[in-house]
């Protein structure tokens, strides 16, 4: 009988080895398989982002902030996530990397009652870059309100600097120049007045800026600590080749 439970103990604890083992698979797979793809890196330079590097000394400044980077809502929960962004003042520009799952397209064809899934090689949705700023600088309590005299909101539109697939997510690298905004973001948070940025997400068969979108995500905002972000080997080789 003790042999009979000894070998029924083995079995039972090398089941459970083998269970733990491929959980820490599948897992250590979902990770590799939500990882951007390497034409997300590096930077998408342009004229500004080249000068801006170039009058830097090849160290340009860059910054984030620990923000929530997948959207949670009841009727948007993880359609869209931001893995990475970088806020680039002496540019002027805003770049963020946006994934969304297959299941986002198969979830919004229902939201919005679409006769058929949009197909994932199209653009499908509409990001943006809405900029809050501060028009009542000596009045603090009113920050987090929307009374037009008392914030501005200015909506910047992107341009796609790259885009892939891989396996059921899909990406964008977004580049959002606001000198395309007549704003200055610089200047903005240098004289306080930059509050918050946010990435608004549309339809693109359903845009209506005067209507809330089906998800934001905020990057910036006038409380938080800004975290340092350094140019990689990638970026720097990206830069150096812009316009040769």
């Amino acid at each position: 009988m003790s042999t009979v439970f000894k070998i029924l103990k083995r079995v039972g604890i090398a089941l459970v080895s083998l269970f733990i083992a491929a959980v820490i698979c599948l897992l250590a797979w979902r990770i590799l398989a939500a990882g951007d793809p390497s034409s997300m890196n590096p930077l998408v330079p342009n004229d500004r982002l080249a000068d801006a590097y170039a009058e830097s000394g090849n160290s340009l400044y860059m910054y984030r902030q620990e923000q929530r980077s997948i959207t949670s809502g009841e009727t948007n929960y993880g359609y869209f996530s931001i893995t990475e962004y970088a806020i680039i003042p002496d540019a002027n520009q805003v770049q963020t990397v946006i994934r969304y799952n297959n299941s986002t397209l198969k979830y919004t064809a229902a939201d919005l009652g679409l006769s058929e899934i949009p197909p994932r090689e199209a653009e499908n949705y509409d990001f943006t870059l809405l900029v809050a700023i501060d028009l009542t600088p000596e009045n603090k309590d009113d920050n987090l309100g929307n009374d037009p005299e008392s914030v501005k909101f200015v909506r910047c539109h992107g341009t796609i600097g790259a885009s892939d697939q891989k396996n059921m997510y899909n990406f964008r690298r977004m580049v959002f120049q606001l000198d395309d905004a007549g704003i200055d973001i610089k200047e903005l948070k240098e004289s306080g007045l930059l509050l918050a940025m946010y990435v608004d997400f549309y339809y693109i068969g359903n845009v209506n800026y005067d209507e809330p979108p089906m998800a934001t995500l905020c990057l910036y905002d006038y409380i938080s600590e800004d975290i340092t972000v350094k140019l990689d080997g990638k970026d720097k080789k990206a830069l150096a080749a812009y316009g040769k």
